[in-house]
């Protein structure tokens, strides 16, 4: 019996020591970028305006005309989640897309904010990846132009954006390099106070502007 009782505990022991074995992670392995749970992915980039159009919705007649085209402006994102598997990543994001109007005077810049979550796929073995990328969520637009007292320059909408690329993992494997070029749909609103027919009665409509991108960054992922 005491015999039959000892080879019981040797091999729960035995058993028990393998399963640890099986779950430990090593060093190499929490600083390996392609394992490694958490990820922060940062990027830098253009975002070329490509359309828009601009709908006031008057409640008698509502007006939509195309917009002119943008300068191209600049990107900056920073993104934070989790691997869930090797080829699958998703997190929540933050944003600024800076555009210059013109050289000088009250209206030179604007400022729009997204605020996003992501879900990013990595397809094919070893250090090189592509990738697809669909971002989806909210931002906030601020033009630095005020008509008089009526206007305060503030939009918000709806934020989509998709994106295919290239990433490579160094060989430390701490750090990965990533490039990308895709599509971004953006949607914002805001209340304004129009002059009607010239009388100088302001007149309170929803204006809605809907603008078409096509950003290319380039990133590090860590």
């Amino acid at each position: 019996m005491r015999f039959t009782i000892f080879v019981f505990l040797f091999c729960f022991c035995f058993r028990y020591v393998n399963a640890q074995d099986e779950f430990v992670l090593s060093l190499d392995s929490i600083k390996n970028i392609k394992t490694t749970r958490y990820s922060s992915i940062n990027e830098v980039g253009i975002g070329i305006h490509v359309a828009g159009k601009r709908i006031s919705k008057f409640s008698a007649n509502p007006q939509k005309r195309k917009m002119d085209l943008e300068k191209p402006s600049f990107i900056f994102r920073s993104v934070h989640g989790a691997l869930i598997n090797p080829k699958f990543f998703i997190g929540a994001g933050v944003g600024i897309d800076y555009t210059a109007i013109g050289n000088s005077g009250n209206r030179n810049s604007n400022f729009t904010f997204p605020i996003f979550i992501e879900c990013r796929e990595y397809f094919l073995k070893g250090n090189f990846n592509v990738f697809l990328s669909q971002r989806v969520g909210a931002a906030f637009f601020i033009d630095s132009y005020s008509q008089g007292g009526y206007n305060n320059g503030k939009y918000s909408g709806f934020f989509g954006a998709f994106q295919v690329g290239g990433r490579y993992v160094t060989s430390g494997k701490k750090l990965a390099i990533h490039f990308g070029v895709g599509y971004r749909l953006q949607h914002l609103q805001r209340k304004l106070d129009l002059l009607f027919n010239g009388t100088g009665i302001p007149n309170r409509t929803t204006v809605i502007t809907i603008k078409h991108y096509v950003p290319i960054v380039l990133g590090v992922t860590f």
